[in-house]
């Protein structure tokens, strides 16, 4: 491979696409690539750098699985424990294992995508505002700091969306639940456990469960550049704040299978494969899903996205950062992500 030629056709690429955010590419924990594009604070022209922290989101769930295999591994959490065992105030928790949360297969509806989206299809408040303002609702009525309270509030009096073990459907609430049996279990806040078992032992130094302090707020690319703010959701779905090199740092951690043992990283990388094939998402393990050869996750909330992608075969990670999403072009892999990744394999990296 020619590094040198790499590392210009990834940049052409962020160029090309207006990215606004941080990429860090590594092989075998050797850098690649990293660079930091656009605008960390858009108003006042303040330019990203890689020490940018970002809202990683859904990406946070892979963190929430390993700190579920933490406790499985001290025989303080058993996979096959039904969910009324840790969290009896759900109405049906007494239907689905932890397994089954951890694949996405309790049939527990998403509070965010199921729940609060059909609040706000019936909101009438909406039609009194503008566009940009119904955005700036609509990005707030989805991220705020959900007590386990308020998670119950939402889903307690939905029905199951369908027997837990049928079939995969993304649910943020399966997550979310997590978090807060990872809190109960250990005595202590998640942005504690995670520090103190993941964060500080890796040398995560810019990684923490603590939305406001992303560097960064996120926007959303319209006709103009629309100010979203900061994320605020504090449970276990979506709540860490990271940079790309320290996403990496994680990455790198995986590929090597460190911080748990060999047989539960085997149960967080093994793919159960979705029975309903017209689902977008085909498979799903512990917080990864995984398309060919590459284990991947993104996440998305108040305009930023992140995406992480591993190879094993290959010993490639990647992580990638945004704040203010790319603009859409009309090339056959139309995503920035997805023509980083073409790259990736285009250099046979």
């Amino acid at each position: 491979m020619n590094k040198n030629e790499f590392v210009s056709n990834i940049a052409e690429i962020l160029r090309r696409w207006e990215f606004n955010g941080c990429v860090s590419i590594c092989k075998e924990g050797t850098t690649l690539f990293e660079g930091a594009n656009g605008w960390a604070i858009y108003e006042s022209q303040i330019k990203h750098s890689l020490e940018s922290q970002f809202l990683i989101a859904s990406v946070t769930k892979q963190f929430t699985a390993v700190c579920i295999m933490m406790l499985v591994e001290e025989g303080k959490v058993h996979l096959e424990d039904k969910l009324a065992l840790y969290l009896p105030e759900y109405s049906y928790a007494d239907k689905m294992t932890i397994r089954q949360m951890l694949n996405m297969m309790s049939g527990i509806p998403d509070m965010i995508n199921d729940v609060i989206a059909e609040q706000l299809e019936t909101d009438s408040s909406l039609d009194e505002m503008s566009d940009r303002e119904r955005l700036v609702y609509e990005y707030n009525a989805v991220s705020r700091p959900f007590s386990l309270q308020e998670v119950l509030e939402l889903v307690n009096d939905k029905e199951l969306l369908f027997t837990p073990g049928d079939m995969i459907r993304y649910s943020n609430t399966n997550y979310a639940f997590l978090g807060y049996i990872v809190e109960r279990v250990s005595g202590k806040t998640l942005n504690d456990y995670m520090t103190e078992r993941i964060f500080a032992p890796l040398g995560m130094k810019h990684t923490c469960c603590k939305p406001e302090m992303a560097t960064c707020p996120g926007y959303e690319r319209t006709a103009d550049i629309i100010y979203l703010g900061y994320g605020r959701d504090t449970s276990g779905d979506g709540c860490i704040v990271s940079t790309v090199q320290d996403l990496n740092i994680w990455l790198n951690t995986v590929l090597q299978k460190q911080l748990l043992s060999n047989d539960s990283w085997e149960q967080i990388l093994t793919m159960v494969p979705n029975s309903d094939k017209s689902y977008w998402l085909e498979n799903y393990g512990f917080g990864w899903d995984k398309t060919g050869e590459w284990y991947q996750h993104s996440g998305g909330d108040m305009g930023y996205i992140t995406f992480v992608f591993l190879c094993f075969e290959r010993g490639i990670t990647v992580a990638i950062c945004e704040n203010m999403p790319s603009i859409p072009l009309d090339e056959p892999v139309g995503r920035v992500e997805f023509a980083i990744m073409e790259c990736i394999d285009k250099f046979g990296v």
